[in-house]
């Protein structure tokens, strides 16, 4: 029998670990990895804060290093895109094809844009590395950007813009920086140190049009018709799912490839990680695609493994990884574990919000569903065991294992 041949299409975080996964677990055939970017595979959070915010020319920041790449054996593809899924073979851009017996899909995300604001020069995304030095150069010779989209991305660029020395303005239509992903109680804390940092925060509110000069962005308008003149604009509104190349594949897709609890797709061999893969949410009905640096690093893991599982003949095993998302917002770290809900009442267990270091529990009917921290990472960690099991939140109360108990001696 012929070895299989496993075919990874994505080559960011998620589909490099898939393939370390594969090879640290024993797989020894044939394993292609496909990336659209020139780059070997590199780290994204970066992007928008250290390597945004530094003097000096950044390097690209790779997950693994140049030399360590022959230890993989892989059949790497980059600057290649995949433009097709047929029945055991994937078309890519440069008119080649590569047979698949296991195809993990792992392309993630594209910037979305403002269709309004297309043309305009001075208007950034957010993605790439390429992305980064582009947005760096502009800042270079800037004195003020308005950042739209107040979320975990556009928050990281509003800090990493004014530590390079530029007045930044941040435009959300929700009350608070990050609300979705920690709710406004919490988001509440981040706009705080925003405005700590001289950031002007316009929440509640949306971009009416942007003016502009000679084909350059000039300002911004508001719906409220408020205005200022700006110098760059840096679209910080989310990410697309790359699907384009997955039309007629036979694949359930739903704003994301959709899979199962062992991360599998709809089509026998098929797997998604990363941003694009689209899980069942566990807050109830309906699918959701977890856009954290750990959760593309976690179900790769579980989908590397149970593609070996596949091959060996042995059943799968489920997803049960808990959400985890941090953001560094200036000098404190925003952590969450578990998923928040808009509804949830938020139960400060230590510290206090006014401080700016606090570990909180979000609380569903008397259960505790998340854990936000800022600047108490350890205490968060020793709280994953009670999210897992959404324990009552008296009980956490009492358990207080953020607290470091004394041994008796």
């Amino acid at each position: 029998m012929e070895p299989a041949r496993v075919v990874i299409v994505g080559a960011g975080l998620a589909g490099l670990r898939t393939a370390e996964r594969l090879r640290r677990g024993g797989y020894d055939g044939t394993l292609t990895l496909v990336g659209a970017e020139a780059h070997l595979p590199y780290d994204r959070p970066p992007l928008s804060k250290a390597l945004l915010a530094a003097s000096d020319e950044p390097a690209t920041p790779l997950l693994r290093a140049r030399e360590r790449y022959d230890e993989l054996a892989l059949d790497l593809r980059l600057g290649v895109r995949a433009v097709s899924l047929g029945e055991g073979v994937v078309t890519l851009s440069d008119g080649s094809e590569v047979g698949w017996d296991q195809l993990v899909v792992a392309t993630g995300l594209v910037a979305r844009t403002v269709p309004g604001w297309a043309g305009t020069a001075g208007v950034h995304t957010l993605r790439t590395f390429d992305d980064c030095l582009s947005l760096r150069a502009a800042a270079a010779g800037a004195r003020h950007a308005t950042v739209v989209g107040a979320g975990v991305l556009g928050s990281e660029i509003a800090g990493s813009l004014r530590a390079r020395g530029l007045d930044v303005a941040l435009v959300d239509p929700l009350p608070q920086p990050l609300c979705r992903v920690v709710g406004e109680e919490v988001g509440a804390v981040v706009a705080d140190l925003h405005r700590s940092a001289g950031v002007t925060l316009h929440l509640g509110r949306s971009v009416a049009s942007l003016s502009s000069s000679e084909g350059r962005v000039s300002g911004v308008v508001l719906d409220d018709g408020s205005s200022w003149a700006t110098d760059l604009v840096v679209t910080a509104v989310g990410g697309a799912p790359d699907l384009d190349w997955l039309s007629g594949s036979g694949l359930t897709l739903d704003d994301g490839v959709v899979v199962d609890v062992h991360g599998a797709a709809s089509v026998p061999g098929v797997w998604a990680v990363g941003d694009v893969a689209a899980v069942a949410d566990p807050r109830g009905a309906g699918r959701l695609r977890i856009e954290h640096w750990t959760a593309a690093g976690d179900l790769a893991a579980t989908v590397a493994a149970n593609v070996l599982a596949t091959l060996r003949g042995e059943a799968p095993k489920a997803h049960t990884e808990l959400p985890y998302m941090w953001s560094d917002q200036y000098a404190t770290k925003v952590q969450c574990l578990g998923l928040p809900r808009p509804g949830d009442e938020l139960v400060v267990l230590t510290g206090a919000l006014t401080d700016g270091a606090f570990l909180a529990a979000h609380v569903a009917d008397g259960r505790v569903r998340a854990v936000s921290a800022a600047g108490m990472p350890a205490a968060l960690m020793r709280c994953r065991g009670a999210v897992a099991a959404a324990v009552p939140v008296e009980e956490l109360v009492a358990l207080a294992p953020w607290e470091r108990k004394k041994v008796s001696a």
